[in-house]
């Protein structure tokens, strides 16, 4: 696993509170490998292609529904 640094991004102003949100972010100093950068970029293929379908049509694909 690789080591983490946490990051707090300022999101958009809270409208019930009038105060600034934030959340905190891991972001991982260990660079992706080149496979795993492979397997993303495929995925972004697929996801631009409408290769994908949502978790109720799986579910009921695998017989889970």
């Amino acid at each position: 696993m690789g080591i983490m640094k946490l990051m707090t991004l300022n999101t958009h102003n809270c409208l019930k509170t009038k105060r600034s949100c934030s959340k905190a972010v891991g972001v991982d100093l260990v660079p992706l490998d080149k496979k795993t950068i492979q397997r993303i970029e495929e995925a972004k293929k697929d996801i631009k292609e409408g290769n994908v379908c949502t978790l109720e049509e799986l579910k009921a694909e695998l017989g889970f529904e």
